[in-house]
């Protein structure tokens, strides 16, 4: 057994890299959230992480990765997938999350600030694609293409575009204003674009199962 009361105890919870990194992203939000971009720089960061600049350029090469970084990590949930449930309400779900985190939270006016900065400052725009865009676009890029597999969708699909015809509406209505980001937009984003991918080619053996000549002989819907 283990003196958990002597100098040489074991340290539970997570490593310290992991604990400072935590508390960076931690206290790049916080600054984020209630000063703006201004407010997140390498020095503020540091002071109230109380960890070096040293540390933060070792895990960051700029404060705008480290600020998107930990704007990401507030919207992680949004892109949350659920095994079980289908492609329709998997990406019915990321795009209602989105939706409701940009309508309802600080981190919409962030966002548009944030691209709004991005055309000016590279670092920015650089990290929006790193830490924000990529990522996200992954995910949804993987759904697609694991339902391509499947033969759900129809493999000419061009996944990239798809993904953005998908995504795209969000953040136009954002920027833009000229539409509310309402509770219904994530379902016809949704509907309206599997309706156009939906796969009309019979199902091959290795989708249906079935041995040759046995299988029904319909396509998939």
């Amino acid at each position: 057994m283990v003196d958990n009361e002597g100098p040489g105890r074991a340290v539970r919870g997570r490593p310290r890299s992991e604990r400072a990194r935590a508390a960076v992203l931690d206290a790049a939000s916080d600054l984020l959230v209630t000063g703006g971009i201004d407010a997140v720089t390498m020095e503020a960061i540091a002071a109230r992480a109380k960890v070096s600049k040293g540390t933060l350029y070792k895990w960051w090469p700029s404060r705008a990765h480290v600020m998107l970084e930990s704007f990401f990590s507030l919207a992680k949930s949004t892109i949350a997938v659920d095994e079980d449930a289908s492609l329709q309400d998997v990406l019915t779900f990321q795009l209602a999350s989105l939706s409701d985190l940009f309508r309802d939270t600080a981190a919409g006016p962030l966002m548009g600030d944030l691209v709004a900065a991005g055309q000016a400052d590279p670092e920015i725009r650089a990290a929006l694609d790193d830490e924000w865009l990529r990522p996200r676009r992954q995910v949804g890029a993987r759904l697609l293409r694991e339902a391509v597999e499947r033969g759900e969708l129809d493999p000419r699909i061009d996944v990239a575009a798809a993904v953005d015809q998908l995504f795209a509406p969000v953040y136009h209505r954002l920027l833009m204003g000229h539409e509310p980001l309402d509770e219904a937009l994530a379902a016809t984003l949704v509907r309206q674009l599997l309706d156009g991918v939906r796969s009309s080619r019979p199902p091959t053996t290795a989708e249906t199962g079935t041995e040759t000549g046995t299988g029904t002989g319909t396509g998939t819907a």
